[in-house]
């Protein structure tokens, strides 16, 4: 006979920084199977940021450690907030990163930005001036 588990994400937040996974599965084990653990660490140094998330293979399991240990006193005087985790939602149109409209840099986005004059005039902003006698409507002097 199958019995039907579903995974449940817990967040754990404010955890001391001496905190391992060890420690974490100490912490969880007391109230059902953990499917994983996933301390969250600096990229640079690789010590704790003081989250983690832990999967816990049982719903009921996981609830009642939710309860149990949220806001349990834990290292030095350290409140635990656990909760279950959400998703984070999806950025939109106006959040995304590869959206072309993206203004605030230059050159960037679809109005191509130009120094000295709008998108929509002509973009051969030198055409008709002359430089060092060098007309650039009249074509090259010296190619004649």
């Amino acid at each position: 006979m199958f019995i039907k588990t579903s995974i449940i994400k817990i967040f754990i937040a404010k955890l001391p920084l001496n905190y391992d996974e060890t420690d974490i599965a100490t912490l969880f084990i007391t109230y059902g199977d953990i499917a994983t653990i996933n301390l969250i660490t600096d990229r640079e140094t690789g010590r704790s940021m003081g989250y983690a998330f832990v999967e816990m293979l049982n719903d009921e399991d996981a609830l009642n450690a939710i309860s149990h240990l949220d806001k349990k006193t834990v290292g030095h005087n350290k409140h635990l907030a656990v909760s279950q985790a959400t998703e984070r939602p999806k950025p939109t149109d106006a959040f995304n990163r590869n959206n072309n409209n993206s203004g605030g840099d230059y050159n960037r986005g679809t109005n191509n930005y130009q120094r000295g004059h709008s998108s929509n005039q002509n973009t051969n902003y030198y055409k008709d001036r002359n430089y060092n006698g060098y007309n650039h409507s009249e074509g090259n002097p010296l190619s004649e």
